[in-house]
């Protein structure tokens, strides 16, 4: 049930495609990462929590997801509709994609080739609407690094414009949020700023801040114009108490940052855009860094 890479300093658990957990209708099934672990002593990812005003989407450590708004709003009720990287879902609400909801899903068939330290997921195409994809994503560990690489082709009729973004259920050994925490990013100042929700989130310098502990959700929305470096696009966490820390690496410029909090959570999701023409492919890359 559960795949595993490792290098001399890392761990990386992945749950199997279609078993628990990883059975959500909103994150890609393929490297659906639950925990890493460095040099057996510090840990990097968490579970979505259930205290939500909504309730919880299945989230889990480092899992992505791919946002498409045209199908599902085409799609009648009743109807499937594709989301990219999970399956044909039956369209059973009125409206726009729900997050939380779960529909029911004929899945893609996702064929997994794993080895000591990479582990290859190919997700089959159904066309649906005309819209089809065919997705490959490469996991590779070495050193203190775990690198993802994505490719998203357009095998069906119609152009595809989808976003695609790492949730990063992230902690540094469970540490509860607060003023400890700083996450710095290469953004306009945000000094200042306050959370769209909530109250644990503060624009801190070039970054956000943790204004608080607070066991209730908290997000702040940093728009694409505020980035002020090229691509590749780098974050990194820290705590004053604990010299571990986590860096992100994009290969793609942001469209958006979003970045969510609760109880030892912390979720900065690097919202990249593509769109991608029939018959034509694209390539990204994420890269995680976990030091001491």
């Amino acid at each position: 049930m559960t795949i595993v890479i490792q290098s001399d300093r890392l761990r990386v658990e992945i749950a199997e495609p279609g078993l628990p957990p990883n059975t959500t209708t909103r994150f890609d099934r393929a490297g659906f990462v639950t925990q890493v672990t460095l040099d057996g002593a510090h840990r990097f990812c968490s579970r979505e929590p259930d205290n939500l005003p909504h309730p919880s989407s299945g989230g889990y450590g480092l899992c992505s997801e791919f946002r498409c708004s045209e199908p599902v709003l085409e799609a009648p009720l009743g109807a499937q509709f594709p989301k990219f990287g999970i399956g044909l879902l039956t369209k059973d609400l009125e409206g726009r994609y729900v997050f939380h909801h779960k529909y029911p899903c004929e899945p893609f068939g996702i064929s997994v080739e794993a080895g000591t330290s990479t582990v290859t997921f190919d997700t089959a195409p159904k066309e649906c609407l005309g819209y089809a994809a065919h997705l490959v994503k490469v996991l590779a560990v070495a050193g203190n690094e775990l690198t993802m690489t994505m490719t998203f082709e357009n095998v069906g009729r119609r152009p595809i414009a989808f976003d695609e973004y790492c949730h990063n259920f992230v902690t540094i050994d469970y540490l509860p949020i607060g003023p400890e925490y700083y996450l710095r990013m290469p953004v306009a100042n945000q000094e200042g700023k306050p959370p769209k929700t909530g109250v644990a989130l503060i624009g801190k310098g070039h970054g956000v801040g943790f204004a608080c502990y607070s066991n209730e959700p908290s997000l702040l929305d940093i728009d694409g114009s505020e980035i002020t470096a090229e691509a590749p696009f780098i974050w990194a966490l820290t705590h004053e108490k604990t010299s571990a820390s986590l860096v992100e690496t994009v290969s793609a410029l942001p469209s958006r940052i979003i970045v969510w909090a609760i109880d030892h959570i912390i979720s900065p999701e690097i919202v990249c855009h593509f769109e991608v023409a029939p018959g034509e492919r694209v390539t990204w890359v994420r890269r995680w860094t976990f030091s001491d």
